[in-house]
């Protein structure tokens, strides 16, 4: 399986600092494709089930490392806040987000 770089890099941060799934979700991906992911890794020896939680290996925290390499520029310590991303629009269309939904 090939997963696209900044899913997996996402992931594996995710899996990492015990973080949320959500954003992968609003992205396009429903659950059972991010449980196919977070399987995937644990296959390739990435990440371990111990105790009842899921942490990443060594193997995952060089890759981890090597994928953060990879980003150029101000991409390496700027990380984009996907949680909020909205679908594309047309131009004639007009967006009234959900108060609650909001996060500043």
């Amino acid at each position: 399986m090939k997963l696209p770089e900044q899913i997996r890099l996402y992931l594996l941060k995710v899996i990492n600092y015990n973080g949320n799934i959500e954003p992968i979700r609003l992205l396009g991906y429903e659950y059972s494709q991010i449980v196919m992911f977070i399987n995937f890794e644990v296959s390739e020896q990435n990440a371990i089930y111990t105790n009842g939680k899921l942490i990443l290996t060594d193997k995952g925290l060089s890759l981890l490392k090597e994928l953060e390499k990879n980003k150029k520029g101000s991409d390496r310590w700027i990380e984009p806040e996907i949680y909020s991303k909205i679908s594309k629009t047309d131009k004639n269309d007009i967006y009234l987000p959900n108060q609650n939904d909001l996060n500043f």
